[in-house]
C-alpha cells in the first residue's frame, strides 16, 4: 500500500465502512460505504478529484435548498454592497428561490443534481398556477376558468435564477458542473411593442396639453426617456442655453424587504444612479423641447411661491409639494391621457419606441439612433425596431434601383455605339493615320 493507503475499517458506532484520504496538507477525508469495497471505491474517486483538480463531491451532503440559502444571504449580499446588483434583484432572487425553485428541488443533494431533476421541474413549472383561481363570476360567465399557468417568460426567468446560482456553485467548486446548461427553458413569448402612429401622437399631446405633466410627456418623447430617466432629471443637469440634459439619475420604487409577521412589503421611492454607462450621456435638446422646458420652469416657479411646502426645488417633475412623482402615479396619468385622446391603450414606455420609430422613417443611420436611444448594442436597437428598419431598407432599395435604371440605361446606350465605332473605325480606309488618330480621340 501507498504511503497513508490504510486498508477500510468498519465503525462500531453505525457500522459504516471509513477509507480515509488525505489532503495534499495532511487534512482527512473520511469515504463512507456500506462495505470496505465501496469505501475504497470512493477514496478512490476522492483522490481522481483531488488529481483533476476538481469540486471534491464525495461526503457532500449540502442539499440545493441550503445552499440557495447561503447563495441569497451571503453571495448575493456581497454584490449589492459592492454595487454589482440593486437590493431589488436580490429580494426578486429571493421570491423567486422561496415559491418556485426550493420546493421542487431544494432536498436535492447538491452532487446528485442532474438534468432529470432540472426537466421534471420544468414540467412541473409549466403545469403550475400563475396566481389564485378567481373565486366570482364575471358578468356574463357560467363556469369559473382554471387560473392561468406561468408564463413562458416566467420559466425562462426561474431558469435563469437557477443557472447563475449553480454558476455561483461551480466557482466555489461546491458541484463539477452546471446542469442547468443542458437543459433549455421555453421560448420566451415576445412581446411585439406598439407605437403609436405620428396621427395618433398628435391626439396624445393635444390630450396631454391641458394635464399637469404635459411637460413630462414632451420631452419623454423628444429624447426618448425611459419613465423613471424623466422623473429623475434635475435642473441642475439641464443647460437650456446650451440645449443640453445630462442624465445620470433614475427615480424607482424600491422593494422592501417582507415584514416577519405579515409578510407585507413596504417599499420607498428612491433615486440612483441609472444601470449602464451607455444610459448617462449628455443629450441635445431639440428646441421645441427646450421651449417647453423653459415655459414649465415659469409655471413650476409659480407653484413653489404658492405652496405652504416645497420639498425639493431642483427636480424637474415633482408632486405639487415638490416630492418626487411615484412611477405607478405616473402610469395612471398616462393612461388617464390615453383615454382622453381616443387612441386606444398605450404603455408610457411606447413613447419611448415612438422616438426611435420615428427617427428611423427619417431615414436616420442605426448607429445615431443607438446613440440617442442609449443602447449598449447596435444589436438591440436593429432587434427592437428591425419592423421599420425594414420598411426603411425598402425605400433605399427603391431609391437604388431608379439609380440603376439610369446607369444601366445609359451603359446599355454606351455599349451600343461601341460596335459601331468599332466598325467605323475598320471601313476608314480614305484618311492617313493621323486622321484615324483623330477620330480615335
Amino acid at each position: 500500500r501507498g504511503n497513508r493507503d490504510s486498508k477500510p475499517y468498519k465503525r462500531k458506532a453505525d457500522g459504516k465502512w471509513v477509507a480515509v484520504g488525505y489532503f495534499p496538507n495532511g487534512k482527512r477525508k473520511p469515504c463512507y460505504g456500506d462495505t470496505a469495497k465501496e469505501a475504497a471505491e470512493k477514496r478512490k474517486q476522492f483522490y481522481a478529484e483531488l488529481a483533476a483538480d476538481q469540486p471534491i463531491t464525495i461526503g457532500n451532503t449540502e442539499t440545493l435548498g441550503r445552499y440557495l440559502q447561503t447563495w441569497l444571504d451571503e453571495t448575493l449580499a456581497q454584490r449589492v454592497r459592492a454595487g454589482e446588483i440593486e437590493e431589488s434583484t436580490q429580494e426578486t432572487y429571493r421570491d423567486a428561490v422561496r415559491n418556485h425553485i426550493t420546493p421542487h428541488l431544494g432536498k436535492v443533494p447538491m452532487v446528485e443534481l442532474g438534468t432529470k431533476h432540472i426537466r421534471r421541474w420544468m414540467l412541473e413549472l409549466a403545469d403550475k398556477p400563475s396566481g389564485r383561481a378567481r373565486t366570482k363570476l364575471q358578468p356574463g360567465e357560467t363556469v369559473l376558468p382554471a387560473a392561468p399557468t406561468l408564463s413562458a417568460n416566467t420559466q425562462k426567468f426561474l431558469h435563469s435564477v437557477l443557472r447563475k446560482a449553480l454558476a455561483d456553485a461551480g466557482d466555489d467548486e461546491i458541484i463539477k458542473r452546471n446542469v442547468t446548461l443542458l437543459v433549455n427553458p421555453p421560448s420566451p413569448e415576445r412581446r411585439v411593442s406598439t407605437t403609436p402612429t405620428k396621427d395618433q401622437a398628435v391626439a396624445l399631446l393635444a390630450a396631454a396639453s391641458g394635464d399637469r405633466l404635459w411637460c413630462y410627456w414632451l420631452v419623454v418623447l423628444a429624447l426618448g426617456l425611459r419613465r423613471g430617466e424623466g422623473l429623475g432629471l434635475r435642473w441642475s443637469n439641464i443647460d437650456l442655453d446650451a440645449g443640453t440634459v445630462r442624465l445620470d439619475k433614475q427615480i424607482s420604487r424600491q422593494r422592501g424587504k417582507g415584514d416577519p409577521g405579515t409578510g407585507k412589503r413596504k417599499g420607498r421611492l428612491v433615486e440612483k444612479k441609472l444601470k449602464t454607462a451607455e444610459s448617462q450621456a449628455t443629450m441635445k435638446l431639440p428646441d421645441v423641447a427646450a421651449q417647453a422646458l423653459r415655459k414649465h420652469r415659469k409655471e413650476q416657479a409659480a407653484e413653489v411661491l404658492a405652496a405652504a411646502v416645497w420639498v425639493d426645488e431642483d427636480l424637474v417633475f415633482t408632486s405639487p409639494a415638490g416630492e418626487a412623482l411615484e412611477p405607478r402615479h405616473v402610469n395612471r396619468r398616462w393612461t388617464a391621457v390615453c383615454g382622453l385622446a381616443g387612441v386606444g391603450s398605450f404603455r408610457l414606455h411606447d413613447l419611448r419606441h415612438a422616438t426611435a420609430t420615428y427617427l428611423v422613417a427619417e431615414g436616420l443611420h442605426p448607429k445615431a439612433i443607438q446613440n440617442q436611444m442609449r443602447h449598449t448594442h447596435l444589436a438591440t436597437t436593429n432587434d427592437l425596431y428591425s419592423h421599420v428598419l425594414e420598411e426603411v431598407r425598402d425605400g433605399a432599395a427603391a431609391s437604388m434601383n431608379d439609380v440603376l435604371v439610369d446607369l444601366t440605361a445609359r451603359a446599355r446606350k454606351r455599349a451600343n455605339l461601341r460596335p459601331l465605332l468599332h466598325a467605323l473605325l475598320q471601313n476608314d480606309h480614305s484618311g492617313c493615320c493621323g486622321s484615324r488618330d483623330r477620330m480615335v480621340g
